[in-house]
């Protein structure tokens, strides 16, 4: 693959939405195919996410993990725990992964937990960008090949914006009593593609869409989310669920824009 180009997989059998970069002879494919989802994905039954006997085993890890200050800063204003979780029940909100050269990572064996951790609960990512400056309007431009770059705001009077490189927590939700993948696709894909299913994880009980984090709209509506057959974490694995192709690599801009506004004082 050239180092210009990222590979794609894309769950195709649950409807395609409006992506610029899907080669047309990708969509021909997915059209000549039938648009029945395959009778071996049944109907939706909830399985059991939870493990609580690992969990329980682990919990002084999880006790250690919990106190950090980055993961509090993360879940703030969240319901939330920590707890093993299996992979194979959950719900993917998410329609695509991307691979690049430098994307895989070495997988450990089944019940290695220290190297679980390592993987779930890693060190904060580093913050890579470019900064550029426009005149008028006056504006910063920060540029990156992240596409999980973003910026918060924060308490420093000093420092009112913070760029943010995304959390390094595997998360999953649940939400009207079904569960999802919250964060941690890529992973989640190379975990179950080496045939390991069980590992530690964030927990959040979702009240809102936008607290699973699935309201943005690159990502399956709600109305497949809670079909008879919604798109599973596991299908990412099946070559008749997806559609593969190359699209060119992207940059992700982020434009801070500088407006000053005079209003009368009022009292």
């Amino acid at each position: 693959m050239k180092k210009d180009l990222v590979q794609v997989r894309e769950l195709s059998r649950w409807g395609l939405d409006l992506y610029p970069y899907r080669p047309e002879s990708v969509v021909k494919i997915a059209h000549s195919q039938a648009k029945d989802i395959p009778s071996g994905h049944g109907l939706f039954t909830q399985a059991g996410v939870l493990l609580a006997p690992e969990t329980l085993e682990l919990k002084d890890e999880f006790a250690k993990q919990s106190s950090r200050s980055d993961l509090l800063d993360e879940m703030h204003g969240l319901d939330w725990s920590l707890g093993v979780v299996d992979l194979r029940p959950l719900i993917a909100f998410q329609r695509r992964l991307t691979f690049n050269p430098d994307s895989a990572f070495e997988l450990c064996p089944t019940r290695d937990w220290s190297s679980l951790f390592s993987l779930c609960f890693g060190s904060a990512k580093p913050v890579h960008f470019e900064l550029g400056r426009a005149e008028w309007p006056r504006a910063l431009n920060l540029y990156s090949t992240n596409p999980n770059l973003h910026v918060r705001t924060t308490n420093d009077s000093c420092s009112l914006l913070m760029p943010h490189a995304g959390g390094p927590f595997f998360e999953v939700a649940c939400y009207c009593n079904r569960w999802f993948l919250r964060d941690g696709y890529h992973r989640a894909y190379s975990l179950l593609k080496a045939g390991i299913n069980a590992v530690p994880a964030v927990v959040v009980q979702a009240r809102t869409l936008e607290e699973l984090g699935a309201d943005q709209p690159w990502f399956f509506p709600e109305e497949v989310l809670f079909s008879e057959r919604p798109p599973h974490v596991l299908d990412f694995l099946h070559d008749d669920l997806v559609l593969q192709y190359s699209r060119p690599a992207l940059h992700k801009t982020i434009r801070i824009t500088i407006e000053e506004i005079l209003t009368p004082v009022t009292s």
